[in-house]
């Protein structure tokens, strides 16, 4: 397992943000999300990133194979729905790698370090919150209806909306509105709104694998913009 300095993260996500507006579309994508899958089981987060990367194979496959038998409005729906999907999905797959495989406190070092102001920092911190405090309250949330018989799936809501609308949307709703007033009071009780500048203890470093890593995204930044 490597590691990998905040700063080089926010340049990947960086790359790949450009990769999905210039570079070409096809098997470049699933080549990109192989580079994703890569570092994400070199960073240690094997099994989430091997999930997103069988979704996507699998919204590729029904892409490639099924797709062109359908006819009509639902094909153009679902080329247009898919499209979308494909240009998206590098972002989200790197961007839950990025978040899972990063502390708040490194981040907010990292940021103070590159002289970010506070107006980008501080939402950006909270996000990285936020998420991880919203999945815990889902996961909860999933086994309370487990035992009152409730199913949480596309199926289980066509089958009785009304008893998924007021077992699951009702307390995520008022799960996310707690969760968001617990982080503010602990953000200030942490002397988020001190004006002067943050100290940290941990150290960081760019060296020698958060080098590579770039310059292995670029490349390969390179050659997609070439291909197109």
């Amino acid at each position: 397992m490597i590691r990998l300095d905040p700063r080089t993260k926010l340049i990947l996500m960086i790359i790949t943000l450009i990769f999905i507006t210039f570079a070409a579309s096809g098997w470049y994508e699933v080549i990109w999300i192989g580079l994703i899958l890569f570092t994400g089981i070199l960073l240690g987060r094997i099994w989430k990133t091997v999930r997103s990367a069988l979704i996507f194979g699998m919204l590729w496959m029904f892409a490639l194979y099924i797709l062109p038998m359908l006819k009509g409005t639902l094909h153009t729906s679902l080329l247009v729905w898919l499209g979308l999907i494909f240009k998206c999905y590098p972002c989200f797959m790197l961007g839950a790698v990025v978040i899972g495989t990063t502390h708040i406190s490194e981040f907010m070092a990292a940021m103070s370090r590159m002289k970010i102001p506070k107006a980008v920092i501080l939402p950006m911190a909270i996000m990285f919150r936020y998420f991880p405090v919203i999945g815990e309250d889902w996961r909860y949330i999933k086994d309370a209806m487990k035992l009152r018989g409730i199913s949480p799936t596309p199926i289980g809501f066509a089958r009785n909306p009304s008893m998924v609308i007021d077992a699951l949307y009702v307390p995520m709703l008022m799960a996310s509105s707690k969760a968001a007033d617990e982080l503010s009071v602990a953000a200030i009780t942490r002397g988020i709104e001190n004006p002067k500048q943050r100290t940290s203890r941990i150290s960081l470093k760019i060296g020698t694998v958060d080098i590579i890593f770039t310059v292995l995204y670029i490349t390969a930044l390179i050659i997609g913009i070439y291909v197109n």
